[in-house]
């Protein structure tokens, strides 16, 4: 559960040396994260954000799972237990942040260096970030592909990060 809620808090757009963010994006992604005993676990789906703390990840493999921020908590809905659960976010991955240390490495490459932790961003021809890739806290290796890139101009509506769940699941921490 703790990558989830650190993939969970990408939060802030912004320009950064080179690396263009807009304020509002959707994309498709891959995220893989391989243990250290080389196990890979390959999550796919759809994420929306807008440039201030608004986001919302919808996984469909392997399992169906919604995790959607108000940039205070998080909700994580879990379709195949029925269940929801809330987190306050105090130690998320604030992409804003990240990029605002980016530097250029080489070709489409920056690396950051973030609470301890550091960070390699690809970005595409137009400058949007397309990978990144960290060591998250139990010493998984986390790499998110973001790919079909949509920009918006403005920032989705508010109701388009909310996680609908029924009335019947159960509910943690509320």
């Amino acid at each position: 559960m703790r990558y989830f809620l650190i993939l969970t808090s990408v939060s802030a757009f912004m320009l950064a040396g080179g690396i263009t963010l807009s304020p509002g994006m959707e994309a498709q992604f891959v995220q893989k994260i391989t243990n250290p005993k080389k196990k890979v676990i390959r999550y796919e789906g759809r994420v929306l954000m807008d440039k201030g703390s608004r986001f919302k990840w919808r996984y469909v493999k392997p399992t169906e799972k919604e995790v959607c921020s108000d940039g205070k908590r998080v909700v994580v809905v879990d379709h195949d237990l029925e269940q929801v659960s809330y987190y306050r976010m105090d130690r998320g991955f604030d992409l804003g942040a990240v990029l605002k240390k980016a530097k250029h490495y080489k070709d489409n490459l920056y690396t950051a260096r973030y609470r301890g932790r550091t960070y390699t961003i690809a970005v595409d021809a137009k400058g949007r970030v397309e990978q990144i890739a960290y060591r998250d806290d139990m010493d998984n290796v986390v790499n998110i592909h973001l790919y079909k890139l949509k920009n918006f101009s403005r920032p989705p509506a508010v109701s388009a990060f909310r996680c609908p769940y029924p009335k019947s699941y159960d509910v943690i921490g509320g």
